[in-house]
């Protein structure tokens, strides 16, 4: 219960087919976009918002404005995930960190990593990737 689904359109899959099920295997809420007509058989709280994928981030910049971690960001065409790894080696001797898992470096990675924060994190280190122009804006 303490768990949010957020359902994405994909080019293929439209994650809203499976906010029923999710609701009833355990979410406690769903975020829903309000273009996507709603199942009758739907039960449970529904979050209405205009797109999905900015909700999540939207959700994300708050909930990192209320921990308020000291920011990394960690950005270059190579060798990202190896400069974030480094840095996290040499700073959790001192400080609370939490860094970017794998590469969830884009415009979802990035918010679900945030949203993984422990209230008590010092330092943040956000890898961020880019496969078009203005993402790094988008992301940061």
């Amino acid at each position: 219960k303490d768990m949010l689904f957020i359902p994405f359109k994909g080019e293929n899959v439209d994650g809203h087919r499976f906010v029923e099920q999710a609701l009833k295997d355990g979410a406690g809420a769903s975020f829903y976009q309000k273009d996507v007509s709603l199942s009758e058989n739907i039960e449970g709280p529904i979050i209405w918002v205009d797109d999905t994928l900015q909700a999540l981030q939207d959700l994300a910049k708050a909930y990192l404005k209320y921990v308020n971690p000291k920011v990394i960001a960690v950005t270059g065409s190579n060798g990202k995930t190896t400069t974030k790894d480094m840095i996290e080696s040499v700073l959790n001797t001192e400080f609370k960190v939490k860094k970017t898992q794998g590469n969830y470096n884009n415009e979802i990675g990035m918010p679900l990593t945030i949203l993984d924060l422990d209230k008590d994190t010092d330092i943040s280190i956000l890898e961020m990737g880019m496969s078009g122009f203005h993402e790094i804006e988008l992301l940061s």
